[in-house]
C-alpha cells in the first residue's frame, strides 16, 4: 500500500483530533483485561473509539481509513503489552555480563569472580566448562549490594 505524505499528515490530523478519546482508551483496555478479554476485545474497543468499523469520518480518505485499520492490531497489542508489563526489555531488565556486573558493583572482574566462586552472588550460567557464559540480574546484584551495607553506629540494623 503506497501512502503519500499528505495521507500521513491527514491521518495525523484526524488522530490528533481524537487524542483525548485514544488516551482514555487505555482505561477501557484495563477494564477489558480485568473482565478476562484478550486482544480481540481490545481491537473491538479500539475500533469503537475511532467511530465504528463501518463508519468513516468525512475528513478521512478511504486509504487513510485503511491505514488506520491496519494499525489497530499493532496498537492493540502494544496496549496489551504495556498494561500487562510486557514488551521489550528495558536497560533495567537486561542481564549483565561479568564486566557490566563488576562495574555496577564498583569492583574488578577478578573480585566478582571470587565472589561467584564463594557463592556470594547469584548468577545464571549458560554452557559448561571454560567457554560457558554467565549473566547477572540487576535485582540480584542490588540484593548483594544491600547485604554489604554497614549500618551507622548507634542505629539499629
Amino acid at each position: 500500500m503506497n501512502v503519500s505524505k499528505s495521507d500521513i499528515e491527514g491521518l495525523e490530523k484526524w488522530l490528533s483530533s481524537r487524542l483525548g478519546s485514544l488516551i482514555s482508551h487505555g482505561e477501557q483496555v484495563r477494564e477489558v483485561l480485568r473482565a478476562g478479554g484478550g486482544a480481540e476485545a481490545i481491537i473491538k474497543s479500539a475500533v469503537e473509539v475511532v467511530g465504528g468499523e463501518d463508519q468513516v469520518d468525512p475528513g478521512l480518505s478511504p486509504q487513510q481509513a485503511a491505514v488506520w485499520k491496519a494499525l489497530l492490531p499493532i496498537l492493540a497489542e502494544h496496549g496489551l503489552m504495556t498494561v500487562k508489563g510486557g514488551g521489550p526489555t528495558t536497560d533495567d531488565d537486561r542481564p549483565l555480563n561479568k564486566q557490566e556486573a563488576a562495574e555496577f558493583l564498583g569492583f574488578s572482574v577478578r573480585k566478582l569472580e571470587r565472589c561467584m566462586k564463594k557463592g556470594q552472588i547469584e548468577y545464571e550460567k549458560f554452557g559448561v566448562g571454560q567457554t560457558s557464559t554467565v549473566r547477572f540480574r540487576r535485582s540480584e546484584l542490588e540484593k548483594y549490594r544491600e547485604k554489604r551495607k554497614v549500618p551507622v553506629k548507634g542505629s539499629r540494623p
